[in-house]
């Protein structure tokens, strides 16, 4: 026997069935508000098993604009995954009432709400994944409805359901992940006339996906007030971006090996020598109350690696980039860093480079609002600018020479 926390009755086994009676908890939030582990709740019985395709009758009828408004946004976010005989829209416990608004809409398709249980071998635990399912098969459009006008479901609605489900808000510019291509490719063409521009990062999850973000914060405010009626219907979705929780700045440690030469070094430093580099990036932001994060560290090192490790991971910095062959110094290379990193860490408050343990450099740089205004620092351009115009260099030319650029 046990005793249920929540009612304080004494129960053969606490589960499902009661605790949703007893207190609208499922056996996964319960154990999470009681912090006890699911090795101890659940029914050996309830793990690993099998979800029978006839336990999920047909849907009758077409679905609603809604729903198939829904089910493309998901297909948007690359959250309809195919399991053997079903399709299955994952879900997180922290967002359940999320997953049952998903729920409430594609019921009449046929999904139902499943907690699965699992013996994990590589964690040594039980796991619990909420998720809704449906068998593919009960997907797949009747003859009947390509012989009627359908319409394609509605922008906006589709729209406001992808973002609350998948959007990131990083330092008031939002952040859009698309697996396929041409799906962000077209909202961004859509938005355009509305006034909202997105801009693509070299920073997609999926080989054929891309990564679309908010140009500017005022595009981040026109798109979220635009959708601002259709988010306040979808549970967490406007809470998410709007409310305020605790800022706090985290940090990733990534290291490069580099060869460089300070050009007109007086002392060693002139020659071509080699070491390792030790970087913190250092981000700033609010708590997103959905990841409890401010940035994801897969997704900081993916960025910082891309964009600084590969192109300077054993290679000479003076010619790894055109902006640092004359300088290859820590306080360079921090610019240079800053820049490659801004337009995908918005947050971004503070580098940190190590040339040796004894030797580094802490720099703070522009906002990404100023750098949009400003561009790259004068500091790190004066070899791609109007260097060799200056009428001091006919004093270097031949007077053939000068007779002949002169005339």
């Amino acid at each position: 026997m046990m005793r249920c926390l929540e009612c304080d009755i004494e129960l053969p086994q606490v589960d499902n069935p009661h605790l949703l009676a007893c207190s609208g908890l499922t056996l996964q939030e319960y154990a999470i508000r009681h912090h006890l582990p699911l090795d101890l709740l659940i029914d050996r019985e309830e793990l690993n098993r099998e979800d029978p395709v006839a336990a999920y009758p047909r849907p009758a009828g077409h679905p609603s604009e809604r729903a198939r408004a829904l089910l493309r946004a998901l297909a948007w976010a690359g959250l309809l995954r195919e399991e053997g005989l079903f399709t299955v829209v994952p879900g997180e416990v922290r967002r359940l009432d999320l997953l049952l608004w998903d729920l409430d809409l594609l019921r009449e398709l046929g999904f139902r709400f499943r907690q699965e249980y699992s013996y994990a071998d590589a964690t040594h635990r039980v796991v619990a994944r909420n998720r809704l399912k449906v068998p593919s098969a009960h997907l797949r459009q009747s003859p009947d409805l390509h012989l009627c006008a359908v319409p394609p479901p509605d922008f906006r609605t589709t729209l406001a359901a992808f973002i609350a489900h998948v959007g990131e808000l990083q330092a008031a510019y939002l952040f859009l992940q698309f697996p396929r291509s041409a799906c962000g490719q077209a909202v961004a063409a859509e938005l355009r006339p509305r006034g909202v521009v997105l801009t693509a990062l070299e920073a997609a999850d999926h080989p054929g996906g891309i990564l679309l973000r908010t140009l500017t914060r005022a595009d981040t405010d026109r798109l979220l007030d635009w959708l601002s009626d259709d988010l306040a219907q979808i549970p967490g979705a406007s809470e998410r971006f709007r409310q305020a929780t605790p800022e706090v700045t985290v940090a990733k440690e990534l290291v490069f090996d580099s060869a460089h030469f300070i050009t007109d070094h007086p002392a060693k430093c002139s020659n071509l020598h080699g070491g390792r580099y030790v970087l913190h990036v250092k981000v700033r932001g609010r708590i997103d109350p959905v990841t409890g994060c401010v940035v994801d560290y897969g997704y900081l090192k993916r960025v910082v690696n891309r964009k600084v490790i590969d192109r300077f991971d054993h290679h000479n910095l003076n010619f790894a980039a055109p902006e640092l062959a004359w300088r290859s110094s820590t306080e360079m290379l921090c610019i240079y860093i800053w820049e490659q990193l801004i337009d995908y860490l918005p947050g971004l408050v503070e580098l940190e480079l190590y040339e040796t343990t004894q030797s580094w450099c802490t720099y703070r740089g522009p906002a990404l609002e100023t750098f949009q205004r400003k561009g790259s620092d004068p500091l790190m351009t004066h070899f791609a600018g109007d260097v060799g115009r200056s009428p001091l260099r006919d004093l270097l030319r031949p007077p053939a020479l000068e007779v002949a650029v002169r005339g």
